[in-house]
């Protein structure tokens, strides 16, 4: 009896409150702000997003030893959030041990190469070759007896691969942003492998022609699909990435930005990077490995057709977590994203559990969970629901972060922290969130983008800085992971790019002789030298000069 008298009493004191402090008007999410917690950088330009409780509530005070509630009311009225796991009949969930690693069939590939070509397969370059060499025979070329002809000639498949070696070979000179013509020079400052391989003028040609569609039916799909140029290239790409690794249990989902300032429909204004602006993309990321699972473009707004796409977060995550569907796995990700009903959806459409910090414009987060005055640095909070745990935790003294989860089902304290109580859902949250932002680490060390005005372009460079880190991944467990540097892996991918095409150029006398003596040594063979001419032999007229000038020679080619 004196536990439903004080139940009542609780009951009226919050209808109460309710009434008195008014219900708020719901605002419209800002879904570019981001909320970081204790160890993780705050973005200062996104936080003036969030919505701020009014200043007639500061006069509610909690206090960090008080008696704990049976349960919470979201500021919604109806939302319940219990005290104790066990009011909430919260029933946990056996976590069964995810095998995780290579397929069985990308499980064969145990060359740099042919890791590689688990992603760029040969249908995608096939498709590249086939587009780039039907614009190469619709430049208007001028008649102009100084333009070489070797520049303007149709490609192969060996120079294409050619071609992405020297780019990955490029990115671990971090050319990013630079001049390619150092990489060319002859003086003794450049690097000889790119003269070797081809001259800059075909590298620059070649790379402006770079096509990945049907260009006498792009403009029409062009007309329903802002990114018709890449689409079908990038989708078999994404296609390879998610069929060749089976993840880990904890995934990250984020955003991605590519820096961009060429012409571009869906290009977007980056107000919380360095670079001003850029194309954004969204990419779910294996949190143990750094393995890019999923992409997904932010195309902007599509014209009404098959291709238009809803941007809203309920709907980015239902799209990006379809390779991972009824797995069992749990997918982390920001206050962009996170909130009760995406939480409740992941659970019952797609099996998956998720954790995030949430915005504190949430309706369902009860008052109390957001409020600093009298808690202490480091105090929390929970709240349980039968599949979702919210826990509100104060690292600091000037801020209070809410955490949403339907991993976690009790209130578990990270054992690490020994002096300041913390949270494990924190603790998880700070070590399985920044997968993305890893995997962007790791790619702008030897990105392999250069100054290019095509986003088509970038999209190549992003897929391939992709390819090289998921190819990496696959590497070192197909061969018993073993310790290789990454820069080293990228070198050996590199040469191994270039090989094809080497063994076609070293065979063509119009280079310079010490250049084709520098080839064949990068191919394993030794360049063949005629024997010295006789001193008896005639001189005779040099068919390569012009006769005007009469000039006699004793050597010839042979």
């Amino acid at each position: 009896p004196a536990t439903m008298s004080e139940n009542k009493d609780q009951t009226m004191m919050f209808g109460f409150c309710e009434a008195l402090l008014g219900e708020e008007s719901r605002s419209r999410f800002d879904y570019n702000s981001e909320e970081e917690i204790d160890n993780l950088v705050i973005d200062s330009a996104d936080s003036e997003s969030e919505q701020e409780l009014s200043d007639d509530e500061d006069h509610l005070v909690i206090s960090e030893n008080e008696n704990e509630d049976t349960h919470y009311t979201g500021r919604d009225g109806t939302t319940l959030w219990y005290a104790s796991p066990d009011k909430a009949n919260v029933t946990p969930k056996a976590n069964k041990p995810i095998q995780f690693g290579a397929k069985p069939f990308a499980k064969k590939a145990k060359t740099e190469l042919e890791c590689w070509n688990l992603f760029f397969t040969n249908d995608i370059v096939e498709e590249i070759l086939l587009h780039t060499n039907v614009e190469i025979n619709s430049k208007i070329i001028p008649e102009n007896p100084n333009t070489r002809a070797y520049i303007i000639k149709d490609t192969s498949m060996d120079e294409i691969m050619a071609i992405f070696g020297l780019m990955y070979i490029a990115g671990l000179n971090n050319s990013t942003g630079y001049n390619l013509t150092d990489l060319w020079r002859s003086d003794g400052t450049g690097v000889d492998i790119f003269r070797m391989t081809m001259s800059l003028q075909r590298f620059n040609f070649l790379q402006s022609c770079l096509r990945f569609d049907d260009a006498t039916t792009r403009a029409a799909r062009s007309s329903e699909d802002n990114i018709a140029p890449v689409r079908s290239v990038f989708e078999k790409f994404v296609a390879n990435c998610h069929n060749a690794y089976s993840p880990s249990q904890c995934l990250s989902l984020d955003v991605k930005y590519i820096p961009f300032r060429g012409d571009c429909h869906f290009r977007q204004f980056m107000k919380s990077t360095s670079a001003a602006y850029g194309i954004k993309m969204y990419a779910l990321v294996d949190t143990k490995v750094n393995y890019t699972i999923n992409l997904e473009i932010h195309a902007g707004n599509q014209p009404k057709g098959p291709y238009a796409t809803s941007y809203e977060p309920n709907d980015i995550v239902d799209r990006l977590v379809k390779p991972v569907s009824n797995t069992n796995r749990n997918v982390t990700f920001d206050n962009r994203f996170t909130s009760v009903p995406l939480v409740t959806h992941l659970l019952k459409e797609h099996g998956l559990t998720c954790t995030g910090a949430i915005k504190k414009n949430q309706r369902e987060i009860p008052r109390c969970f957001m409020k600093m005055e009298g808690r202490g640095v480091n105090s929390f909070r929970f709240g349980f629901q039968k599949d979702m745990t919210l826990v509100s935790y104060r690292p600091r003294k000037s801020k209070v972060v809410v955490l949403l989860s339907s991993y976690h089902h009790e209130k578990t304290l990270d054992q690490k922290c020994t002096e300041k109580p913390k949270p494990e859902i924190v603790s998880f949250y700070n070590s399985t969130k920044t997968g993305v932002e890893c995997v962007d680490k790791l790619t702008k060390m030897y990105d392999v983008r250069n100054y290019c005005k095509s986003w088509p372009i970038l999209i190549l460079f992003t897929m391939m800085n992709v390819a090289a880190i998921n190819s990496f991944i696959i590497y070192r467990e197909n061969n018993n992971n073993c310790k290789i540097r990454r820069s080293e892996f990228i070198r050996k991918l590199g040469l191994a790019l270039l090989e094809q095409h080497l063994k076609i150029r070293k065979d063509k006398n119009n280079l310079p002789r010490e250049l084709r003596k520098r080839i064949f040594e990068q191919t394993g063979e030794s360049l063949y030298d005629p024997p010295a001419p006789s001193e008896s032999k005639t001189y005779k007229r040099c068919r390569d000069c012009p006769s005007a000038k009469d000039r006699k020679t004793k050597y010839n080619c042979i």
